[in-house]
């Protein structure tokens, strides 16, 4: 007998909890919105509502203004001189004093905020980071999700998760460069992805000055075979550092390197690094010992990446991103410092997961999951909090090194994801 259509409900006959389920875009949606909420609950005082942020805030962009001003200025050495720390507190009227910490390219990028007055360069450096990286969630989230509606409503709720969670909140408070970070990659995958190798070299050479060690990513290309993509990245760091020696001076580059020597690995609890948690083990004083352990976990974890993209790589997008995702966790634990404003990257991840949910029904579960982890990761990290429960769980977040922990179960469900979603020996049709 036929359902007659003005007595029974529409969803006559379904068990209830089918009916109760939500749709796999609902379920991204709804994850992404509880983590927000929880990011915004943390952060009751957030730095863009106060009204003295410039007064207050950005001791680390203090580090790129300053020592672009030095070399502007002509200071010979800003890597390990007294001259440039007297050179910074002068700078800062007696606030703060520092040295230079990346290599002499990188402040070609800092030319125009240098000639700013300290207070208006953050604010410039502050929004122009929230731009871009705006910019790299809706380009990022339009290439792994196809649904159009779908795509806009978690960029929308991404943008917000960079205002509002605890990697977030520490670039905005510090004036880092999390949000460039993560804009670099964003744009480093997509051009990469659809075949346009000189952007994606371009914007890898930006994440290297940025943070040196997604230089990691040049073996993601090679093993694709995308050497173009390696070259254009390798051509544009050469063209930047000539352009640079030649304005500044081809000595800082010998003064770089002794400082990047010199410097040893730090044990601070913030620090969520392998060789941050080794330096706390050994001592940092043990840094002969610290390097070598640093070099054979970079070539056993890049052996072991490069294996597993041989075996369970492909052409899809999400598979693409897990695999790139793999590589930018692995250049976030192995690197000497890892703090929570580095942690934006993770939106590489999120959404080679989320693309996983929504357009694999075998997988949606494990997407969910690698989802979960990310957000997790994201309300669970954060120096800059104003609640004082939250402050502790931080706190005991980095004491026992659970950022790091995330970090690695990411990675590896990343690999896992690959492995899941790699083609099954045994499915070719029977001939």
């Amino acid at each position: 007998m036929g359902q007659d259509p003005l007595r029974d409900p529409p969803n006559a006959g379904t068990p209830m909890d089918a009916r109760l389920r939500l749709s796999p875009s609902a379920s991204i949606l709804v994850m992404l919105v509880l983590v927000i909420l929880l990011g915004w609950y943390s952060f009751p005082r957030h730095p863009l509502l106060l009204r003295d942020l410039p007064e207050q805030g950005g001791y680390d962009y203090f580090y790129f203004f300053a020592t672009t001003r030095a070399l502007e200025a002509g200071l010979e050495e800003v890597y390990l001189s007294d001259e440039m720390g007297r050179f910074s507190l002068e700078l800062s009227q007696g606030r703060w004093e520092i040295r230079g910490n990346h290599p002499l390219p990188f402040y070609l990028l800092y030319r125009p905020l240098a000639r700013l007055d300290f207070q208006t360069g953050y604010l410039v450096h502050l929004w122009l980071g929230l731009g871009l990286y705006a910019v790299g969630v809706v380009t990022l989230t339009r290439n792994l999700i196809r649904e159009p509606r779908l795509a806009w409503a978690i960029s929308a709720l991404l943008t917000a998760g960079g205002l509002l969670l605890g990697p977030g909140v520490d670039n905005i408070w510090l004036g880092q460069i999390g949000h460039h970070l993560a804009f670099a990659l964003a744009m480093t995958f997509v051009l990469g992805s659809s075949g346009r190798p000189a952007g994606a070299g371009f914007f890898l050479a930006l994440a290297v000055l940025f943070k040196l060690y997604p230089a990691l990513l040049a073996l993601y290309y090679l093993r694709r075979g995308n050497w173009q993509t390696v070259a254009w990245m390798v051509g544009t760091l050469v063209i930047l550092g000539l352009v640079s020696g030649l304005l500044w001076g081809f000595g800082h580059y010998a003064n770089f390197l002794e400082w990047a020597t010199r410097t040893g690995y730090r044990s601070v609890l913030s620090n969520q690094s392998l060789m941050g948690l080794l330096a706390l083990l050994f001592g940092e004083d043990a840094s002969p010992r610290l390097k070598v352990l640093n070099l054979l976990a970079l070539g056993g974890v890049s052996a072991g990446l490069l294996a597993a993209g041989r075996r369970w790589g492909g052409d899809s997008r999400p598979r693409q991103a897990l695999e790139f995702s793999a590589w930018v966790l692995a250049s976030t634990i192995l690197a000497p410092l890892s703090w929570a404003h580095h942690h934006l990257v993770l939106l590489l991840p999120l959404l080679a997961f989320a693309a996983l949910a929504y357009e694999d029904p075998e997988n949606r579960n494990f997407g969910f999951l690698g989802m979960g982890l990310v957000c997790l990761t994201w309300f669970l990290e954060g120096e800059v909090v104003t609640r004082d429960w939250i402050r502790t769980l931080h706190y005991q977040v980095c004491l026992w090194r659970i950022g790091l922990a995330m970090l690695s179960l990411i990675m590896g469900a990343c690999l896992v994801g690959m492995a899941r979603t790699a083609p099954r020996e045994d499915s070719a049709p029977a001939t």
